[in-house]
């Protein structure tokens, strides 16, 4: 493994990281109101639009692509202003910095730049998704997915319509945000979601610094995989990171559902 594969490990393991560490607890609580078990079919059901669907209809990569294209700077303000803790005004110009940036810049600048921006875009999608799925469903909804890619990638289905994914990508003028990736190492958009989603489930309470670096960690260790493994489930770490946190002894004295706020009386 040359230094630069190593680096762009790390970098990509930090930002999963990430993912867990900014959410707020009270981050878009409001959305609560509309809580309902049905909305765990969103994990599993985006893995297969994503593959099945690309396939049955290959068209239908592109229009993924512009979809993340379009959607991203809006989600991005909206986790901004909604999601990551911090001063809304500065959080606002650094996103709007990493936009100039994302679309002038070249090589790992902007590659950095379009990631970071696409995994903010993903940190609402998870966010909201944890406010509005029942506690109790969130590790369903999860399992479920992880399950899904490990058995399309098992069957070379994965395979096929990531490349459907990566040459829709080529077509696009500027950056991507399907995806977040520096120099050959890059995580899909399901995959920082997933993260996402850990990072709202644990948001505001003391265990989130823990879960953080654990995704970190874990991530980079299995990342190192990657330059000897054409592809990998990248569901599997987040994966086993919720069973350890619903079941293990990562959070004696916390209760799943408590990662939830209730939503505010209207």
């Amino acid at each position: 493994m040359t230094f630069s594969v190593f680096v762009a490990v790390m970098v990509v393991a930090v930002l999963k990281g990430a993912l867990v560490a900014l959410p707020r607890g009270d981050a878009l609580a409001h959305l609560g109101r509309l809580r309902s078990p049905a909305w765990a079919a969103v994990l599993p059901g985006s893995i297969v639009v994503g593959t099945v669907g690309v396939l049955v209809l290959p068209p239908m990569a592109f229009g993924l692509v512009l979809l993340a294209g379009a959607a991203t700077p809006l989600l991005t303000a909206v986790a901004m202003v909604g999601v990551v803790r911090g001063p809304r005004a500065a959080l606002l110009l650094a996103a709007l910095a990493l936009v100039v940036v994302a679309g002038l810049a070249s090589g790992w600048i902007g590659q950095l730049s379009a990631s970071v921006l696409t995994a903010l875009g993903c940190l609402t999608l998870g966010v909201a998704l944890v406010r509005l799925v029942p506690g109790r469903w969130v590790l369903a909804g999860v399992v479920c997915m992880c399950a899904i890619d490990v058995a399309l990638l098992a069957l070379g289905v994965g395979q096929s319509a990531e490349a459907l994914m990566v040459d829709a990508a080529t077509h696009v003028h500027g950056p991507a945000f399907d995806r977040a990736g520096i120099g050959p190492i890059s995580t899909d958009y399901p995959d920082l979601v997933l993260a996402a989603v850990l990072g709202g489930f644990v948001a505001g309470h003391g265990v989130q610094r823990r879960a953080a670096m654990l995704v970190t960690a874990v991530a980079a260790g299995y990342g190192m995989l990657l330059p000897h493994a054409e592809t990998l489930p990248g569901t599997v770490p987040i994966a086993v990171i919720f069973i350890l946190l619903r079941w293990g002894r990562l959070t004696r004295g916390w209760r799943a559902d408590a990662a939830v706020p209730a939503p505010a009386a209207p």
